[in-house]
């Protein structure tokens, strides 16, 4: 009865393995995709996009390493994918 239940866990473990390494990454994704659409990720990418045009137009200004902190937080808070620069 003992090895019967060793078995019948091992075998369960073993599935579950399986089914979290085929359906895992794909709901990982899936899940990312969502926190990129929210509304939170939106203000991250136009945060950026206002802190590279400020670093254009002055380059040593202040401004823009403000911008660029608050994106970056913005992009903590709400676990967006890192926009490429």
């Amino acid at each position: 009865m003992k090895t019967f239940l060793w078995s019948f866990i091992v075998f369960v473990a073993t599935l579950a393995l399986i089914f979290a390494i085929i359906f895992g990454p794909s709901y990982l994704k899936s899940q990312q995709e969502k926190r990129d659409r929210s509304v939170g990720c939106l203000q991250y990418r136009q945060m950026l996009e206002l802190s590279q045009e400020s670093h254009k137009i002055n380059p040593v200004g202040k401004k823009w390493v403000r911008e660029s902190m608050a994106a970056q937080g913005l992009q903590n808070k709400y676990k967006c994918t890192l926009v490429d620069q």
